[in-house]
């Protein structure tokens, strides 16, 4: 059938009208975003407008041919944002990696930084009275000797005291070593 540009505008205006709301619902129920929701259904219709061969002598319901459209436009719009999540992923590891092996000297501090909270966290959770004596030793420098004498034990004690510390640090730190990648 041939029909002039004002029968076609009119064909179209109520193919337009009746299907344009349930086209836009169903996006905006897949996309949970109004505006978005707004742009598929115009471009859908836009489209539409292009090939009127498929709705001009179509008699038959273009319900289903729009929902399959509006779902392939949101199946894009997905597939585009993670492309875009992806890239941007890729920048942001590329980044840091270039900062921080430009500054090989910020990479050694964060790698001490971080040696040096296993060593503080190792040593919270050790008892008291060790964790006291192996802080007097080696952090301040006061002697075995001086030790025993301030606390009342043995230096045999305080000796002894010490290595649990050291054999546990130890544990601690190799663990620590093999999980952190130094370069």
């Amino acid at each position: 059938m041939e029909y002039n540009d004002r029968q076609i505008e009119l064909k179209y205006q109520r193919l337009f009208n009746a299907n344009f709301p349930k086209v836009k619902n169903f996006a905006k129920m897949l996309l949970k975003s109004e505006a978005d929701a707004e742009d598929v259904a115009q471009d859908i219709f836009c489209k539409l407008w292009q090939q009127p061969a498929i709705w001009l002598d179509n008699e038959r319901e273009l319900d289903s041919y729009l929902f399959v459209m509006t779902r392939n436009a949101v199946l894009n719009i997905f597939k585009h944002q993670q492309v875009e999540h992806e890239y941007q992923e890729s920048i942001f590891e590329k980044t840091l990696l270039e900062e921080l092996t430009e500054n090989e000297d910020a990479l050694k501090n964060i790698y001490y930084n971080e040696m040096l909270l296993v060593v503080r966290l190792t040593l919270e959770k050790l008892p008291e009275r060790r964790r006291m004596i192996f802080e007097l030793n080696r952090f301040q420098g006061i002697s075995y000797k001086e030790i025993a004498d301030r606390l009342g034990i043995s230096i045999r004690t305080v000796e002894h005291q010490v290595y649990l510390v050291l054999i546990e640090l130890k544990k601690v730190l190799l663990f620590a070593f093999f999980l952190l990648p130094f370069k």
